[in-house]
Protein backbone atom coordinates (compact mmCIF):
# COMPACT_ATOMS: atom_id res chain seq x y z
CA UNK A 1 0.00 0.00 0.00
CA UNK A 2 1.48 3.03 -1.20
CA UNK A 3 1.24 6.54 1.63
CA UNK A 4 3.07 9.45 1.64
CA UNK A 5 5.46 10.23 4.90
CA UNK A 6 3.47 10.59 8.00
CA UNK A 7 3.43 14.08 9.74
CA UNK A 8 5.33 13.78 13.13
CA UNK A 9 2.84 14.53 15.73
CA UNK A 10 3.71 14.13 19.84
CA UNK A 11 4.48 15.41 22.72
CA UNK A 12 8.84 15.31 22.67
CA UNK A 13 9.17 18.12 21.89
CA UNK A 14 12.38 19.27 19.31
CA UNK A 15 11.26 18.85 15.53
CA UNK A 16 8.00 17.35 16.91
CA UNK A 17 4.90 18.94 17.40
CA UNK A 18 2.10 18.42 20.50
CA UNK A 19 -0.64 17.21 19.58
CA UNK A 20 -3.88 18.72 21.28
CA UNK A 21 -6.17 21.52 20.87
CA UNK A 22 -4.81 24.68 19.66
CA UNK A 23 -4.72 27.72 22.30
CA UNK A 24 -6.57 30.49 21.46
CA UNK A 25 -6.42 34.41 21.88
CA UNK A 26 -6.87 36.24 24.60
CA UNK A 27 -10.57 37.22 24.85
CA UNK A 28 -11.15 39.00 27.93
CA UNK A 29 -12.18 41.74 26.45
CA UNK A 30 -13.56 41.00 23.16
CA UNK A 31 -14.64 37.62 21.91
CA UNK A 32 -12.64 36.48 19.03
CA UNK A 33 -15.39 34.04 16.83
CA UNK A 34 -14.96 33.12 13.41
CA UNK A 35 -17.26 31.88 10.72
CA UNK A 36 -15.19 30.24 7.81
CA UNK A 37 -12.89 27.26 8.85
CA UNK A 38 -10.50 25.00 6.48
CA UNK A 39 -9.58 22.10 7.78
CA UNK A 40 -7.22 19.30 6.31
CA UNK A 41 -7.62 15.30 7.19
CA UNK A 42 -4.11 14.08 7.49
CA UNK A 43 -2.29 10.78 8.48
CA UNK A 44 0.25 11.48 12.28
CA UNK A 45 2.45 9.39 14.03
CA UNK A 46 1.58 9.88 17.44
CA UNK A 47 3.75 9.68 20.04
CA UNK A 48 2.37 8.68 23.25
CA UNK A 49 3.53 9.46 26.96
CA UNK A 50 5.63 6.13 27.56
CA UNK A 51 7.67 7.27 23.68
CA UNK A 52 6.02 4.72 21.97
CA UNK A 53 4.19 6.20 18.42
CA UNK A 54 1.12 5.39 16.87
CA UNK A 55 -0.63 6.00 13.66
CA UNK A 56 -3.75 8.11 14.13
CA UNK A 57 -5.48 10.53 11.66
CA UNK A 58 -5.89 14.25 12.58
CA UNK A 59 -7.98 16.94 11.52
CA UNK A 60 -5.53 20.05 11.43
CA UNK A 61 -5.79 24.14 10.44
CA UNK A 62 -2.72 24.68 9.02
CA UNK A 63 0.58 22.47 9.14
CA UNK A 64 1.46 22.71 12.57
CA UNK A 65 -2.24 22.91 14.13
CA UNK A 66 -3.74 19.24 14.89
CA UNK A 67 -7.13 18.27 16.74
CA UNK A 68 -7.90 22.39 16.25
CA UNK A 69 -10.29 23.80 18.61
CA UNK A 70 -13.39 26.06 16.35
CA UNK A 71 -15.35 28.75 18.04
CA UNK A 72 -18.03 30.69 16.66
CA UNK A 73 -20.98 32.42 17.81
CA UNK A 74 -25.01 31.54 17.82
CA UNK A 75 -26.97 32.20 14.88
CA UNK A 76 -23.69 33.28 13.02
CA UNK A 77 -23.34 31.60 9.55
CA UNK A 78 -20.64 29.17 9.22
CA UNK A 79 -19.01 28.06 6.71
CA UNK A 80 -16.75 24.38 7.17
CA UNK A 81 -14.39 23.20 4.10
CA UNK A 82 -12.72 20.17 4.68
CA UNK A 83 -9.92 18.56 2.30
CA UNK A 84 -9.59 14.72 2.56
CA UNK A 85 -5.55 14.37 1.78
CA UNK A 86 -5.59 10.51 3.39
CA UNK A 87 -6.24 7.53 0.79
CA UNK A 88 -9.72 6.59 2.23
CA UNK A 89 -13.05 8.28 2.35
CA UNK A 90 -13.44 10.43 5.07
CA UNK A 91 -17.01 12.84 6.12
CA UNK A 92 -17.32 15.56 8.84
CA UNK A 93 -20.16 16.19 11.05
CA UNK A 94 -20.70 18.50 14.30
CA UNK A 95 -22.51 15.64 16.88
CA UNK A 96 -26.27 16.95 17.87
CA UNK A 97 -25.87 20.08 15.84
CA UNK A 98 -28.63 19.99 12.37
CA UNK A 99 -27.05 20.61 9.04
CA UNK A 100 -23.78 20.15 9.86
CA UNK A 101 -23.13 16.97 8.02
CA UNK A 102 -20.63 16.63 4.66
CA UNK A 103 -20.95 13.27 3.40
CA UNK A 104 -17.95 11.02 2.60
CA UNK A 105 -15.06 13.01 0.73
CA UNK A 106 -13.17 11.08 -1.52
CA UNK A 107 -9.56 10.83 -1.29
CA UNK A 108 -7.72 13.99 -2.49
CA UNK A 109 -11.28 15.75 -2.90
CA UNK A 110 -12.31 18.90 -1.21
CA UNK A 111 -15.87 19.44 0.08
CA UNK A 112 -17.88 22.20 2.58
CA UNK A 113 -20.65 22.75 4.27
CA UNK A 114 -22.48 26.19 5.40
CA UNK A 115 -25.40 26.22 8.48
CA UNK A 116 -26.27 28.59 11.18
CA UNK A 117 -24.08 28.02 14.39
CA UNK A 118 -26.12 26.18 17.06
CA UNK A 119 -27.43 27.66 20.95
CA UNK A 120 -24.17 28.30 22.67
CA UNK A 121 -22.39 25.47 24.35
CA UNK A 122 -19.75 22.86 23.76
CA UNK A 123 -20.12 20.57 20.65
CA UNK A 124 -17.69 17.83 19.40
CA UNK A 125 -17.39 17.68 15.37
CA UNK A 126 -15.72 14.01 13.87
CA UNK A 127 -15.95 12.21 11.18
CA UNK A 128 -18.36 9.46 11.38
CA UNK A 129 -17.85 7.38 9.24
CA UNK A 130 -17.01 3.60 9.85
CA UNK A 131 -19.06 3.98 13.07
CA UNK A 132 -16.61 4.82 15.69
CA UNK A 133 -13.79 3.91 13.99
CA UNK A 134 -12.20 7.07 12.17
CA UNK A 135 -13.51 9.07 15.69
CA UNK A 136 -11.20 6.86 17.73
CA UNK A 137 -7.97 6.97 15.17
CA UNK A 138 -8.01 10.85 15.70
CA UNK A 139 -10.58 12.11 13.98
CA UNK A 140 -12.72 14.76 16.45
CA UNK A 141 -12.03 18.03 17.87
CA UNK A 142 -14.22 20.61 19.61
CA UNK A 143 -17.03 22.99 18.26
CA UNK A 144 -17.41 25.59 21.16
CA UNK A 145 -20.40 28.40 20.50
CA UNK A 146 -19.91 31.62 22.39
CA UNK A 147 -23.44 32.88 23.44
CA UNK A 148 -24.86 36.47 21.97
CA UNK A 149 -24.14 39.73 24.41
CA UNK A 150 -22.03 37.19 26.41
CA UNK A 151 -25.16 35.31 27.63
CA UNK A 152 -25.71 37.64 30.37
CA UNK A 153 -28.18 37.12 33.16
CA UNK A 154 -30.99 39.24 34.31
CA UNK A 155 -28.41 40.44 36.70
CA UNK A 156 -25.81 41.45 34.23
CA UNK A 157 -23.79 38.13 34.95
CA UNK A 158 -21.92 36.74 32.04
CA UNK A 159 -22.57 32.83 31.52
CA UNK A 160 -21.71 30.48 28.54
CA UNK A 161 -25.40 30.03 27.54
CA UNK A 162 -28.09 31.99 24.95
CA UNK A 163 -30.12 33.65 27.65
CA UNK A 164 -33.15 31.91 26.19
CA UNK A 165 -31.59 28.60 27.59
CA UNK A 166 -31.47 30.30 31.11
CA UNK A 167 -33.18 29.23 33.88
CA UNK A 168 -33.30 30.52 37.67
CA UNK A 169 -30.75 28.30 39.36
CA UNK A 170 -28.37 28.74 36.21
CA UNK A 171 -28.80 32.64 37.04
CA UNK A 172 -28.39 32.54 40.91
CA UNK A 173 -24.67 31.04 40.44
CA UNK A 174 -23.32 32.92 37.89
CA UNK A 175 -24.62 36.10 39.69
CA UNK A 176 -23.38 35.02 43.04
CA UNK A 177 -19.16 34.90 41.86
CA UNK A 178 -18.21 38.56 43.06
CA UNK A 179 -21.10 39.11 44.63
CA UNK A 180 -21.82 36.34 47.68
CA UNK A 181 -19.23 35.55 50.69
CA UNK A 182 -18.98 32.18 49.71
CA UNK A 183 -17.48 33.64 46.18
CA UNK A 184 -15.75 36.59 47.08
CA UNK A 185 -13.52 37.18 43.74
CA UNK A 186 -15.29 38.11 40.20
CA UNK A 187 -17.54 36.84 38.30
CA UNK A 188 -16.72 34.50 35.18
CA UNK A 189 -15.66 36.05 32.08
CA UNK A 190 -16.96 35.13 28.60
CA UNK A 191 -14.51 33.99 26.00
CA UNK A 192 -11.55 34.76 28.36
CA UNK A 193 -9.20 31.68 27.73
CA UNK A 194 -7.68 31.81 31.33
CA UNK A 195 -11.39 31.23 32.36
CA UNK A 196 -11.93 28.80 29.79
CA UNK A 197 -10.59 25.11 29.90
CA UNK A 198 -11.13 22.19 27.52
CA UNK A 199 -10.95 18.62 28.50
CA UNK A 200 -11.83 16.28 25.10
CA UNK A 201 -10.76 13.05 26.61
CA UNK A 202 -10.51 9.84 24.52
CA UNK A 203 -8.23 6.56 24.66
CA UNK A 204 -6.14 4.61 22.06
CA UNK A 205 -5.80 0.81 21.71
CA UNK A 206 -2.74 0.35 20.11
CA UNK A 207 -3.79 -3.01 18.39
CA UNK A 208 -6.55 -1.16 16.66
CA UNK A 209 -4.58 1.63 15.10
CA UNK A 210 -1.89 -1.02 14.10
CA UNK A 211 -4.38 -3.16 12.30
CA UNK A 212 -5.93 0.17 10.77
CA UNK A 213 -2.34 1.40 9.20
CA UNK A 214 -2.03 -2.22 7.79
CA UNK A 215 -4.66 -1.86 5.90
CA UNK A 216 -6.66 -4.02 7.29
CA UNK A 217 -10.45 -5.21 7.63
CA UNK A 218 -11.74 -3.77 10.83
CA UNK A 219 -15.25 -4.64 11.39
CA UNK A 220 -17.18 -1.08 12.65
CA UNK A 221 -19.63 -2.96 14.47
CA UNK A 222 -17.81 -4.96 16.46
CA UNK A 223 -15.00 -2.44 18.01
CA UNK A 224 -17.65 -1.90 20.90
CA UNK A 225 -16.55 -5.66 22.29
CA UNK A 226 -13.03 -5.96 21.44
CA UNK A 227 -12.00 -1.97 22.16
CA UNK A 228 -8.79 -2.60 24.70
CA UNK A 229 -7.05 0.56 25.64
CA UNK A 230 -3.69 1.15 26.73
CA UNK A 231 -3.81 4.88 26.71
CA UNK A 232 -5.67 7.77 28.15
CA UNK A 233 -5.41 11.06 26.98
CA UNK A 234 -6.64 14.88 27.45
CA UNK A 235 -6.75 17.20 23.93
CA UNK A 236 -4.16 14.06 22.86
CA UNK A 237 -1.63 14.73 25.52
CA UNK A 238 -1.34 12.27 28.74
CA UNK A 239 0.52 12.52 32.02
CA UNK A 240 3.25 15.00 32.61
CA UNK A 241 2.44 16.66 29.30
CA UNK A 242 -0.99 17.84 30.45
CA UNK A 243 0.00 20.81 32.68
CA UNK A 244 2.92 23.61 33.00
CA UNK A 245 5.61 23.20 35.15
CA UNK A 246 8.39 25.34 34.92
CA UNK A 247 6.23 28.28 33.05
CA UNK A 248 4.41 29.60 35.94
CA UNK A 249 4.55 33.04 34.27
CA UNK A 250 2.41 31.99 30.89
CA UNK A 251 0.34 28.99 32.59
CA UNK A 252 -1.89 29.83 29.82
CA UNK A 253 0.28 28.58 26.40
CA UNK A 254 0.38 26.29 24.56
CA UNK A 255 -1.75 22.79 24.14
CA UNK A 256 -1.10 22.17 28.10
CA UNK A 257 -2.50 25.84 28.87
CA UNK A 258 -5.62 24.78 27.09
CA UNK A 259 -5.85 22.43 29.62
CA UNK A 260 -4.68 23.21 32.90
CA UNK A 261 -6.57 25.60 35.02
CA UNK A 262 -4.55 28.64 36.17
CA UNK A 263 -5.71 31.34 38.53
CA UNK A 264 -5.88 33.67 41.61
CA UNK A 265 -8.79 32.77 44.62
CA UNK A 266 -12.01 33.59 43.44
CA UNK A 267 -11.87 33.09 39.68
CA UNK A 268 -14.12 30.24 38.26
CA UNK A 269 -13.12 28.59 35.30
CA UNK A 270 -15.24 26.38 32.99
CA UNK A 271 -14.45 22.77 32.21
CA UNK A 272 -15.90 21.95 29.14
CA UNK A 273 -15.52 17.94 29.65
CA UNK A 274 -15.85 15.70 26.07
CA UNK A 275 -15.23 12.05 25.44
CA UNK A 276 -14.34 11.37 22.17
CA UNK A 277 -13.32 7.32 22.84
CA UNK A 278 -15.51 4.27 24.05
CA UNK A 279 -14.37 4.17 27.56
CA UNK A 280 -16.56 5.65 30.53
CA UNK A 281 -14.18 8.76 32.53
CA UNK A 282 -14.72 9.05 36.11
CA UNK A 283 -13.30 12.65 36.47
CA UNK A 284 -12.03 13.49 39.95
CA UNK A 285 -10.57 17.11 41.38
CA UNK A 286 -8.97 17.62 44.12
CA UNK A 287 -9.43 21.03 46.24
CA UNK A 288 -12.72 21.64 45.01
CA UNK A 289 -16.19 20.46 44.15
CA UNK A 290 -16.96 21.53 40.92
CA UNK A 291 -20.79 22.42 39.71
CA UNK A 292 -22.44 20.81 36.96
CA UNK A 293 -24.40 23.12 35.17
CA UNK A 294 -24.77 21.66 31.62
CA UNK A 295 -24.93 17.85 30.25
CA UNK A 296 -25.72 15.61 27.51
CA UNK A 297 -28.11 12.53 27.12
CA UNK A 298 -27.58 9.59 25.14
CA UNK A 299 -28.71 11.19 22.00
CA UNK A 300 -26.70 14.43 22.48
CA UNK A 301 -29.34 16.69 23.70
CA UNK A 302 -28.25 19.47 25.84
CA UNK A 303 -29.65 20.19 28.86
CA UNK A 304 -28.56 22.93 31.19
CA UNK A 305 -29.19 21.90 34.96
CA UNK A 306 -31.76 22.66 36.47
CA UNK A 307 -30.84 21.55 39.91
CA UNK A 308 -27.00 22.24 40.43
CA UNK A 309 -25.04 19.54 42.04
CA UNK A 310 -21.80 20.42 43.90
CA UNK A 311 -19.38 17.56 42.71
CA UNK A 312 -15.88 15.93 43.14
CA UNK A 313 -16.14 13.27 40.55
CA UNK A 314 -18.21 13.23 37.81
CA UNK A 315 -18.74 10.02 35.03
CA UNK A 316 -18.19 11.12 31.24
CA UNK A 317 -19.77 8.41 29.24
CA UNK A 318 -18.58 7.99 25.42
CA UNK A 319 -19.39 10.87 23.29
CA UNK A 320 -20.93 13.04 26.44
CA UNK A 321 -20.46 16.45 26.50
CA UNK A 322 -20.07 18.09 30.26
CA UNK A 323 -19.88 21.71 31.43
CA UNK A 324 -18.18 21.81 34.91
CA UNK A 325 -17.62 25.38 36.59
CA UNK A 326 -14.68 25.45 38.88
CA UNK A 327 -15.65 28.12 41.54
CA UNK A 328 -11.52 28.47 43.03
CA UNK A 329 -12.53 28.59 46.00
CA UNK A 330 -9.54 28.73 49.03
CA UNK A 331 -9.59 24.98 51.00
CA UNK A 332 -9.66 25.41 54.83
CA UNK A 333 -6.45 25.78 56.90
CA UNK A 334 -3.96 23.16 56.34
CA UNK A 335 -4.35 20.47 59.26
CA UNK A 336 -1.11 21.55 61.21
CA UNK A 337 -0.25 22.98 64.28
CA UNK A 338 -0.14 25.27 65.56
CA UNK A 339 -2.74 26.51 62.46
CA UNK A 340 -1.58 28.21 59.59
CA UNK A 341 -2.43 28.65 55.61
CA UNK A 342 -0.70 26.86 52.62
CA UNK A 343 1.77 28.96 50.93
CA UNK A 344 0.64 30.08 46.94
CA UNK A 345 0.67 28.53 44.52
CA UNK A 346 -1.53 25.67 45.72
CA UNK A 347 -1.91 23.48 43.23
CA UNK A 348 -4.62 19.94 43.22
CA UNK A 349 -4.55 16.81 41.23
CA UNK A 350 -7.28 15.72 38.30
CA UNK A 351 -7.71 12.34 37.69
CA UNK A 352 -9.68 10.24 36.14
CA UNK A 353 -11.32 7.26 39.13
CA UNK A 354 -12.32 5.25 36.39
CA UNK A 355 -9.91 1.42 37.03
CA UNK A 356 -8.96 1.38 33.36
CA UNK A 357 -7.00 4.50 32.84
CA UNK A 358 -5.02 4.14 35.96
CA UNK A 359 -3.87 0.28 35.75
CA UNK A 360 -3.24 -0.51 31.77
CA UNK A 361 -0.56 0.05 29.85
CA UNK A 362 0.35 3.36 29.23
CA UNK A 363 -2.31 4.78 31.04
CA UNK A 364 -0.86 3.81 34.01
CA UNK A 365 -1.01 6.47 36.59
CA UNK A 366 0.06 9.24 36.85
CA UNK A 367 0.82 8.99 32.55
CA UNK A 368 -3.00 8.28 31.50
CA UNK A 369 -6.28 11.26 31.71
CA UNK A 370 -4.40 13.49 34.70
CA UNK A 371 -3.49 16.98 35.31
CA UNK A 372 -3.43 19.65 37.79
CA UNK A 373 -4.85 22.99 38.68
CA UNK A 374 -3.81 25.67 40.62
CA UNK A 375 -4.60 28.82 42.73
CA UNK A 376 -1.03 31.29 41.88
CA UNK A 377 -2.44 33.80 44.41
CA UNK A 378 -5.39 35.40 47.14
CA UNK A 379 -7.91 37.58 46.12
Amino acid sequence: MQRRSFLKVGAAGGAVAAVGLSPIPSRANNTITETDFVLTIEEANMELIDGSVVYTLQFFRGFDNASPELRVEEGEKITITVTNNDHRPHGFVIHAASGTWIPPIPPGETASRTFIAPAAGTYMYLDGTKGPLHRLMGLHGVFVVEPANKGRTVGGAQTPYSQKEHNPQLQMLFEAFGNHPRFPGSGWIAGDETRDKVWLFSQIDPSLNASFAAGESIDSKAIRNKFTPRYFTINGLSGFDTAHHDSEDKPHEGPAGRIMPSGRQGEPCLLRCLNAGLANHAVHIHGNHCFEICETDYKGRRYISENIYELDTWLLRPMQRIDMLLPFERPPDAAVWPPRDEPFPLKYVMHCHFELSQSAGGGNYPQGAVTHWEMTGAL
